[in-house]
Protein backbone atom coordinates (compact mmCIF):
# COMPACT_ATOMS: atom_id res chain seq x y z
CA UNK A 1 0.00 0.00 0.00
CA UNK A 2 1.41 3.51 -0.47
CA UNK A 3 1.80 6.02 1.65
CA UNK A 4 -1.20 8.20 0.20
CA UNK A 5 -3.98 4.88 0.91
CA UNK A 6 -2.42 4.29 4.54
CA UNK A 7 -2.62 8.48 5.23
CA UNK A 8 -6.70 8.49 3.98
CA UNK A 9 -7.79 5.56 5.46
CA UNK A 10 -6.00 6.61 8.95
CA UNK A 11 -8.07 10.02 8.43
CA UNK A 12 -11.31 8.26 7.33
CA UNK A 13 -11.10 6.05 10.76
CA UNK A 14 -10.07 9.36 12.47
CA UNK A 15 -12.65 11.44 11.41
CA UNK A 16 -15.09 8.10 12.18
CA UNK A 17 -14.29 7.78 15.41
CA UNK A 18 -14.70 11.59 16.08
CA UNK A 19 -18.26 11.36 14.84
CA UNK A 20 -18.79 8.51 17.29
CA UNK A 21 -17.45 10.56 20.36
CA UNK A 22 -19.04 13.61 19.71
CA UNK A 23 -22.75 11.87 19.35
CA UNK A 24 -21.92 9.94 22.77
CA UNK A 25 -20.93 12.80 24.02
CA UNK A 26 -24.40 15.10 22.98
CA UNK A 27 -26.14 11.41 23.92
CA UNK A 28 -24.48 12.17 27.53
CA UNK A 29 -25.27 15.31 27.87
CA UNK A 30 -28.62 15.37 26.93
CA UNK A 31 -29.38 12.53 29.37
CA UNK A 32 -27.90 14.73 32.34
CA UNK A 33 -30.84 16.99 31.71
CA UNK A 34 -33.65 14.37 31.06
CA UNK A 35 -32.40 11.22 32.97
CA UNK A 36 -33.75 7.71 31.68
CA UNK A 37 -35.35 5.62 34.15
CA UNK A 38 -37.50 2.46 34.49
CA UNK A 39 -40.65 1.17 35.74
CA UNK A 40 -41.75 -2.05 36.10
CA UNK A 41 -45.09 -3.41 36.69
CA UNK A 42 -44.56 -7.58 38.10
CA UNK A 43 -47.14 -10.12 39.48
CA UNK A 44 -47.44 -13.88 38.89
CA UNK A 45 -48.50 -13.26 35.21
CA UNK A 46 -47.00 -10.95 33.68
CA UNK A 47 -43.74 -8.50 33.73
CA UNK A 48 -44.56 -4.98 32.01
CA UNK A 49 -41.17 -3.15 32.00
CA UNK A 50 -41.12 1.00 30.80
CA UNK A 51 -37.65 2.91 29.90
CA UNK A 52 -38.08 6.18 29.41
CA UNK A 53 -36.59 9.61 30.01
CA UNK A 54 -37.91 12.06 32.43
CA UNK A 55 -37.76 15.83 31.60
CA UNK A 56 -38.12 18.13 34.28
CA UNK A 57 -40.52 20.79 34.61
CA UNK A 58 -38.15 23.91 35.16
CA UNK A 59 -41.13 26.93 35.99
CA UNK A 60 -42.06 26.07 31.96
CA UNK A 61 -46.29 25.33 31.23
CA UNK A 62 -46.07 21.80 29.93
CA UNK A 63 -49.52 20.76 28.73
CA UNK A 64 -50.87 23.10 26.26
CA UNK A 65 -47.27 24.71 25.88
CA UNK A 66 -44.26 22.90 25.28
CA UNK A 67 -46.03 20.02 24.52
CA UNK A 68 -48.67 21.00 22.73
CA UNK A 69 -52.63 19.51 22.73
CA UNK A 70 -53.73 17.48 19.90
CA UNK A 71 -50.25 16.34 18.37
CA UNK A 72 -48.26 13.12 19.37
CA UNK A 73 -45.97 13.35 21.60
CA UNK A 74 -43.11 11.23 22.55
CA UNK A 75 -44.19 10.61 26.29
CA UNK A 76 -40.60 12.41 27.31
CA UNK A 77 -37.21 13.19 26.01
CA UNK A 78 -34.92 11.78 23.99
CA UNK A 79 -35.56 8.19 22.63
CA UNK A 80 -38.87 6.99 22.21
CA UNK A 81 -40.36 5.60 25.45
CA UNK A 82 -40.42 1.92 25.41
CA UNK A 83 -42.85 -0.41 26.93
CA UNK A 84 -42.14 -4.52 26.90
CA UNK A 85 -45.12 -6.70 27.94
CA UNK A 86 -44.22 -10.41 28.54
CA UNK A 87 -48.21 -11.55 27.92
CA UNK A 88 -50.93 -9.95 26.67
CA UNK A 89 -52.78 -7.29 27.78
CA UNK A 90 -56.09 -6.06 27.54
CA UNK A 91 -57.92 -2.43 27.69
CA UNK A 92 -60.71 -0.60 27.77
CA UNK A 93 -63.03 -1.37 24.79
CA UNK A 94 -61.43 -5.28 24.90
CA UNK A 95 -58.36 -3.61 23.04
CA UNK A 96 -55.71 -6.83 23.05
CA UNK A 97 -52.08 -5.55 23.24
CA UNK A 98 -49.97 -8.48 22.42
CA UNK A 99 -46.91 -9.39 24.39
CA UNK A 100 -44.04 -7.46 22.82
CA UNK A 101 -42.18 -4.58 23.22
CA UNK A 102 -44.18 -1.27 21.69
CA UNK A 103 -43.08 2.67 21.38
CA UNK A 104 -45.43 4.65 23.82
CA UNK A 105 -46.94 7.87 22.03
CA UNK A 106 -49.63 9.93 23.63
CA UNK A 107 -51.49 12.75 22.30
CA UNK A 108 -52.13 15.09 25.27
CA UNK A 109 -55.54 17.20 25.15
CA UNK A 110 -56.78 19.15 28.00
CA UNK A 111 -59.25 16.63 29.35
CA UNK A 112 -58.06 13.34 27.74
CA UNK A 113 -55.01 11.91 26.12
CA UNK A 114 -54.51 9.15 23.62
CA UNK A 115 -52.15 6.71 24.74
CA UNK A 116 -50.67 4.70 21.98
CA UNK A 117 -48.99 1.61 22.26
CA UNK A 118 -47.27 1.22 18.71
CA UNK A 119 -45.43 -1.97 16.80
CA UNK A 120 -42.41 0.74 15.08
CA UNK A 121 -39.48 1.80 17.70
CA UNK A 122 -37.81 4.84 15.77
CA UNK A 123 -34.16 5.33 17.09
CA UNK A 124 -34.46 8.60 18.65
CA UNK A 125 -38.12 10.18 19.49
CA UNK A 126 -38.86 12.32 16.88
CA UNK A 127 -40.69 10.15 14.57
CA UNK A 128 -43.96 8.93 14.76
CA UNK A 129 -45.40 6.28 12.44
CA UNK A 130 -49.33 5.93 13.33
CA UNK A 131 -50.35 3.36 10.42
CA UNK A 132 -47.85 1.28 12.96
CA UNK A 133 -50.49 1.63 16.04
CA UNK A 134 -51.83 -1.46 17.90
CA UNK A 135 -54.13 0.03 20.43
CA UNK A 136 -55.06 3.63 20.90
CA UNK A 137 -56.93 4.12 24.51
CA UNK A 138 -58.34 7.07 25.65
CA UNK A 139 -57.86 8.23 29.24
CA UNK A 140 -59.10 11.12 31.67
CA UNK A 141 -57.02 13.46 32.72
CA UNK A 142 -56.78 14.18 36.54
CA UNK A 143 -55.44 17.40 37.73
CA UNK A 144 -53.15 17.52 41.03
CA UNK A 145 -52.91 19.91 43.30
CA UNK A 146 -49.13 19.40 43.58
CA UNK A 147 -46.50 19.88 40.83
CA UNK A 148 -44.68 16.77 39.58
CA UNK A 149 -41.13 18.12 38.51
CA UNK A 150 -40.14 15.53 36.85
CA UNK A 151 -42.05 13.47 34.05
CA UNK A 152 -43.11 10.18 35.89
CA UNK A 153 -44.20 7.10 34.16
CA UNK A 154 -45.30 4.50 37.07
CA UNK A 155 -47.71 1.48 37.83
CA UNK A 156 -50.74 1.34 40.82
CA UNK A 157 -52.94 -1.21 41.61
CA UNK A 158 -56.70 -0.13 42.35
CA UNK A 159 -59.51 -3.42 43.80
CA UNK A 160 -56.42 -5.40 42.34
CA UNK A 161 -56.92 -4.11 38.71
CA UNK A 162 -53.55 -2.65 37.77
CA UNK A 163 -52.76 0.45 35.45
CA UNK A 164 -50.43 3.00 33.76
CA UNK A 165 -50.06 5.84 35.52
CA UNK A 166 -48.11 8.85 33.30
CA UNK A 167 -47.73 11.70 35.63
CA UNK A 168 -46.01 15.94 34.79
CA UNK A 169 -46.53 19.49 36.09
CA UNK A 170 -50.26 19.16 37.50
CA UNK A 171 -51.30 16.57 35.42
CA UNK A 172 -51.93 12.84 36.01
CA UNK A 173 -53.61 10.16 33.54
CA UNK A 174 -54.08 6.69 34.36
CA UNK A 175 -54.49 3.61 31.92
CA UNK A 176 -55.98 0.57 33.42
CA UNK A 177 -55.48 -2.77 31.89
CA UNK A 178 -56.31 -6.57 32.68
CA UNK A 179 -54.33 -9.32 32.03
CA UNK A 180 -55.12 -11.99 29.63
Amino acid sequence: MSKRVIYIFGAVVFVLLAIIGVQQYMLYQTKQYSPESTAQYTSSDVNIRVTYSRPSKKGRDIFGELVPYGQWWRTGANEPTVIEVSRDIIFEGDQRLPAGKYSLVTIPDASSWKVIFNSRIPDWGTDYYPESNVVNVSASVELLPDVVELFTIDFTEDNGRPALILAWDHTKVTVPFQIL
